[in-house]
């Protein structure tokens, strides 16, 4: 019994054995097809979801708060036009470092808005609408800021700038940032690359605009690198170190002292105090006062009065610097020998008598050669005998010597009138016949 069970249980086991085996090649078969079309389908739904959703992952990737890490500056509206251009050249920097995508500049950069820049904004989205005001693109953004905080009556300010910009001094870095800066603001006076160059030139000073302009560059970065590279030699060469100052701060330094004046002008009025004008002239002119030009002089405290300016008709003399008629001696006195008055009229010492003035007198140089003169614009009280309008023919000085130099002929010609050149008798009848040396006829 036991031998033949034992075959039996044997063949049973080998059947199921071969059972289980076939199962199993079975499974492994349809397992592995399985798991290789799931990973087929697993790549072919990631690759359709990042082609389907960019802009979900990218929104999930990037936030504010990576963007406020890298410290953007923040923008107030307060500052004017320029600080709203840094602001720009600033943020557009963290842009760059921070990785932020450009559907979110907008975004971010509104984010560090302050003050009367927030007021803005917030008023801006209410008009526009939160989603539209957010989905406005970075260059759009800074279009509207332009037209808000830089409006027309800045922009022509800025404009005046840009047509006289010059570089100060050895800054050229600054000639050059600013330059850019209002070529943004100002496009219509460099609308073309060879404006912008031209116009970039004129800015710099003559020693360097020279050699920049004999290069002939062909762009506008390659002359700012020129300007630069030329701009640094000047400096090193100490071009600048010595400056004149210009014509402004040289007047302006001389009100500075008004003792200095006072004391020059109060020495010039003792010079001239024993100058006394004879005639409403103004003293040491070489031009009358209609040809000459108004002259824009600095203020000086405590000046003397500015002296009224000659209308006569008579020229100025070139011996005394005073206006007085053609062929006339000049006026001078030998006492303090000062021109402009006489020995007889001095008020600074005793007055000579009139036979000194004549010697003084004669000893003056002879008048000046007989000019046309011109004819005088008003009826004027003048000598009838000399035509000088300070005095009388009474008082005329030519007159007197004259009158002075006749008085000596006179007294040696009366003794020889005395004495008779011939001899006559004269004698009646009744002297004739009581003389006895007459002897009558017969």
């Amino acid at each position: 019994m036991s031998s033949s069970g034992q075959p039996r249980s044997r063949s049973r086991l080998t059947r199921q054995e071969k059972r289980d085996r076939r199962l199993a090649a079975i499974i492994s078969k349809t397992v592995a097809k399985a798991v290789s079309e799931v990973y087929e389908n697993a790549s072919k739904s990631s690759e359709m979801s990042q082609a389907d959703a960019p802009k979900e992952s990218s929104k999930t990737a990037f936030s504010f708060k990576q963007f406020k890490a890298c410290g953007p500056k923040e923008f107030t509206g307060e500052d004017g036009p320029t600080a709203m251009f840094h602001w720009f050249d600033s943020i557009e920097v963290t842009f760059r470092q921070s990785g932020c995508p450009d559907n979110l500049r907008t975004l971010n950069a509104t984010g560090v808005f302050q003050s009367r820049a927030l007021d803005w904004w917030t008023a801006e989205r209410n008009k526009r609408g939160n989603d539209a005001a957010y989905a406005l693109s970075w260059k759009k953004l800074k279009e509207i800021m332009i037209e808000e905080y830089c409006p027309s009556h800045e922009r022509h300010k800025l404009e005046d700038e840009f047509w006289g910009i010059k570089q100060d001094k050895g800054d050229n870095a600054g000639l050059t940032a600013r330059f850019k800066q209002l070529s943004i603001i100002c496009p219509d006076q460099v609308k073309t690359p060879d404006m912008t160059i031209k116009k970039y030139i004129r800015a710099l000073p003559d020693c360097v605009a020279d050699f920049v302009l004999a290069s002939k560059p062909a762009t506008i970065e390659e002359t700012y690198l020129l300007a630069a590279e030329i701009n640094d030699k000047r400096v090193k060469a100490g071009f600048w170190d010595k400056q004149v100052k210009p014509l402004h701060q040289v007047t302006a330094a001389s009100t500075d002292n008004p003792t200095a004046q006072a004391s020059k002008s109060s020495r010039r009025r003792k010079k001239n105090k024993n100058c006394a004008a004879a005639t409403n002239a103004a003293p040491l002119q070489s031009v009358p006062a209609q040809q000459q030009q108004p002259q824009r002089t600095a203020p000086v405290i405590n000046a003397p009065p500015a002296k009224r300016a000659y209308t006569g008709p008579h020229p100025l003399c070139a011996t005394c610097s005073y206006h007085h008629p053609v062929g006339v001696a000049c006026r001078f006195c030998a006492h303090c020998n000062v021109y402009g008055h006489f020995t007889a009229s001095c008020r600074y010492g005793p007055r000579q008598t009139q036979a000194q003035a004549a010697v003084n007198q004669a000893l003056l140089p002879a008048p000046q050669a007989p000019q046309a003169a011109q004819a005088p614009a008003n009826n004027v009280r003048t000598c009838f005998a000399c035509g000088d309008p300070n005095h009388f023919a009474n008082r005329c000085p030519n007159r007197v010597v004259k009158q002075e130099a006749q008085q000596p002929q006179q007294q040696q010609q009366q003794p020889q009138q005395q004495a008779a050149h011939a001899r006559t008798f004269n004698i009646n009848a009744r002297q004739a016949q009581a003389d006895n040396n007459v002897v009558n006829g017969v």
